[in-house]
């Protein structure tokens, strides 16, 4: 029996979290396990993501409650970023902060492509 091992902090945190349509929702900020149901090893059960950019930088460690929960049922490929078999519409409000970042600070960038 092969095992197959992955670093987290190398392979999964930190990574862009793209949805169903290649848009961005965030990036990995915190990985959840459950118990692997009493049998066997843990498992990822779900992706965090939200405003744990703040804390970092402050040096403080980001609150779970202000960090928004993806399942990792979701999860379509981990590569160089996240795919998620899911759309925008089926996340509910996950990506709510890379939406804000686009439309109110990188769009004001001079150069940037999103601006009109």
């Amino acid at each position: 029996m092969t095992h197959e091992f992955l670093d987290l902090r190398a392979h999964l945190l930190d990574r862009q979290i793209l949805d169903a349509t290649r848009e961005p929702v965030g990036v990995v900020d915190d990985v959840v396990f459950d118990d692997g149901g009493g049998d066997g090893p843990p498992r990822v059960a779900a992706l965090l993501t939200g405003r744990a950019l703040i804390d970092r930088i402050l040096g403080d460690v980001p609150e779970p409650s202000r960090l928004t929960s993806v399942d990792a049922r979701l999860l379509e490929d981990v590569g160089v970023v996240v795919s998620l078999s899911a759309g925008d519409d089926e996340l509910g409000d996950v990506g709510w902060v890379e939406r804000w970042t686009r439309d109110h600070v990188v769009a004001r960038i001079p150069g940037s492509r999103l601006r009109g």
